[in-house]
């Protein structure tokens, strides 16, 4: 494939911001009707080289050459005008407005007179869905539609244009295991009509799976280009970050006997039901189990986010309500939620503010906050976690995932916990910034803290958990001590899913 004509070239592309060098001479090449795969750390360039494909910026340098042509595109409807078109990771759709409007938001077709017609828009509409083998509301506005359909329409919305490259940024983030084969169903078959598409993935398993040819892009610059066949995971992970793969989860813990958290038949209607468990000083203990088995409950529960129905909670041998967030601060706990943007970060806001805003108590004096005591705990606390940003009055949402869930981990550090209950600590995270992250979780343990861990990854749980508890339909389905003897994944399915998962893997080795 890499041996036909480029339908699209780039030739040392360049692109610089104040201070930082995102991209530099990057050469590039895409086949017509091929999936090529863009891979790298957080910070790599890929969206930089992609908002400059799109018409968002504009190159420092460097040239961009469309069926062999040298084109200059000046912003996003230039791009459109060319068969360029972008899914942004971060969703453009209007809240206010239906399905029908934001898949042909400003291109509404027009009918008889050269008035718009919005029985047309919504029959165009529909067959897109069809054609995507997905049922939605349409006349739904995109405030009532859940995250996963909201990315279905962007999709949409995407493929409402007559596209020759399409750019995929994190597609399948909010999608299911379903919803993804339907998706790479519809990119394959935009493949075989003679659609590019450039998809930019953190799940490695999604490229071996879909793509023909992969890039890794490090520092601002492509460090390889192959097919994928060509490839490992280990081969690729060891291009983006220069390390092997098994060195990404740091060396399991030694916790102490000392139990720092008891908790005794928890229930909180049926969302969990009598648990019971133990958290050492300076352990991890992992939670798993599948979507729905009350694993997330349990923090949520232990944070006060959830309302106890009846159970036992004890710190350091003295009984606790946690009965509110703010209590359960008080009390030594910090929660970090799954969904970063929605429920951590305040993109509005700065680094500082984003640091410091669980602890501002702390910097009050006679009312007023003190900026420079502030601006002090924010700098100490970023430092020590490696936070990559030019200044703390940056904004939040400027940063890359990784460098969001460090600011995240250093506003828990300053409220001073002992227990860190963190969902999905890595999703949406490069496998770099996941190495990262990891080691920081399992420092604060050896400093005597510890960390409760839910994860959908089992090689994460695995990876990193002291003890594994696995939930299963609210309540737990076992505990398994690494110390003793690894779990493997299919240990770990086995209590998740219960008796049928067993019968079925007997079943397959007949």
């Amino acid at each position: 494939m890499s041996e036909l004509q480029p339908l699209l070239e780039f030739k040392k592309i360049s692109k610089s911001f104040p201070g930082v060098k995102a991209l530099n001479e990057v050469d590039m090449n895409f086949s017509k009707g091929e999936v090529h795969a863009l891979v790298g750390e957080n910070g790599a360039g890929k969206s930089t080289l992609m908002k400059i494909l799109s018409g968002v910026y504009q190159p420092t340098s460097g040239q961009i050459y469309y069926n062999g042509e040298e084109v200059h595109i000046k912003n996003p409807h230039e791009a459109q005008l060319m068969g360029i078109s972008i899914i942004f990771q971060e969703f453009s759709l209007i809240n206010h407005l239906d399905v029908v409007s934001n898949v042909f938001l400003n291109r509404e077709p027009v009918g008889f007179g050269g008035f718009k017609d919005k029985n047309l828009a919504r029959q165009k509409t529909l067959e897109i869905f069809n054609r995507m083998g997905v049922e939605i509301d349409i006349d739904k506005l995109i405030s009532e539609l859940s995250v996963v359909e909201q990315q279905l329409v962007e999709i949409a919305k995407a493929l409402s244009v007559t596209s020759k490259v399409l750019i995929m940024d994190e597609p399948s983030a909010p999608l299911t295991d379903k919803e993804l084969t339907k998706l790479f169903d519809i990119i394959r078959s935009l493949r075989e009509e003679g659609v590019t598409v450039i998809y930019i993935s953190h799940m490695l398993e999604e490229i071996f799976e879909i793509a023909d040819r992969v890039t890794v892009l490090k520092d601002g610059e492509v460090t390889h280009t192959d097919e994928v066949a060509n490839m490992t995971k280990d081969l690729l992970v060891q291009k983006m970050v220069g390390r092997e793969i098994g060195d990404i989860y740091p060396d399991l813990g030694t916790p102490l006997d000392e139990s720092i958290l008891n908790v005794e038949k928890l229930s909180c209607g049926r969302k969990i039901q009598d648990i019971s468990f133990s958290l050492r000083k300076g352990e991890i203990l992992g939670l798993a189990g599948m979507v729905g088995s009350g694993r997330s409950e349990v923090v949520k529960a232990l944070m006060g986010l959830l309302k106890k129905d009846r159970g036992l909670i004890e710190v350091g041998g003295r009984e606790i309500a946690n009965s509110s967030v703010r209590e359960a601060i008080a009390n030594g706990f910090y929660y970090i939620p799954s969904d970063r943007k929605k429920e951590g970060i305040i993109a509005p806001m700065s680094i500082k503010e984003n640091t410091t805003i669980a602890n501002l108590d702390a910097y009050l004096k006679k009312g007023l906050i003190n900026r420079r005591n502030e601006n002090k705990a924010a700098v100490e606390e970023n430092n020590k976690l490696r936070t990559k940003t030019s200044s703390m009055n940056e904004l939040i949402r400027n940063l890359s995932g990784g460098n969001q869930q460090k600011v995240l981990l250093a506003r828990a550090l300053l409220t001073n916990p002992k227990i860190f209950c963190i969902v999905e600590p890595t999703r949406g995270i490069d496998v770099g910034a996941k190495h990262e992250i990891y080691k920081i979780l399992r420092d604060l343990c050896e400093a005597g803290n510890s960390v409760i861990m839910v994860s959908s990854e089992l090689p994460e749980v695995i990876g990193m958990a002291d003890r594994i508890l696995v939930m299963k339909q609210g309540k737990v389905a076992g505990i398994i001590d690494q110390a003793e003897k690894k779990a493997t994944e299919e240990q770990v399915l086995s209590l998740a899913v219960g008796h049928e998962y067993c019968l079925h893997k007997k079943e397959e080795s007949k």
